[in-house]
């Protein structure tokens, strides 16, 4: 896995960032406040971990499809839940690759990580979700939220995680 500054200037904005992954694969991280929807901007965070679950499975949608499709097939209070997410995923994949647990320890999200899955995992206080990627050359666990790019230790991010009944979990994409 590499992660590229995004070159291009009328893209720059949108997509600060992409991952290129071991198979070839690209996956374009969106910056959510940027894009001229009111919705991404202000509740986009579960709609970009949805965009680049989908891109990390090989689907390719844009933005604004993610959100039509979300709006006419999924379930939301003030954002979407990551069970949501979850189904969505689950709704556009072959062989259905994501899996939502309500809670998860260290050691697990650290085997799952080791194995080249993807995590979306949600903060509490703000409420915001995130997705986590392990780089296997070096072993570094990168945090991707709002275009930004931050290495992590998976303790310190379950540390963070949400107690809100409705929001909290951990989807692992496969």
């Amino acid at each position: 896995m590499r992660i590229v500054a995004t070159k291009n200037r009328k893209r720059k904005k949108k997509f600060p960032w992409r991952i290129v992954l071991d198979n070839g694969r690209q996956i374009s991280v969106p910056s959510q406040y940027n894009f001229k929807s009111d919705f991404i901007r202000t509740h986009g965070c579960s709609l970009v971990a949805f965009y680049m679950a989908l891109r990390y499975k090989g689907i390719k949608k844009n933005m604004q499809q993610c959100l039509a499709y979300c709006r006419k097939k999924l379930k939301r209070g003030a954002k979407y839940p990551l069970t949501e997410i979850a189904r969505g995923i689950n709704m556009i994949c072959p062989g259905k690759p994501a899996v939502y647990h309500k809670s998860m320890s260290n050691d697990k999200l650290e085997v799952h990580l080791k194995k080249g899955h993807m995590i979306l995992f949600e903060e509490g206080s703000p409420i915001h979700t995130v997705v986590l990627l392990r780089d296997l050359k070096t072993g570094k666990v990168w945090r991707f939220s709002d275009g930004c790019k931050n290495v992590t230790t998976v303790e310190k991010e379950n540390k963070k995680k949400c107690t809100n009944e409705k929001y909290k979990g951990i989807v692992i994409v496969k």
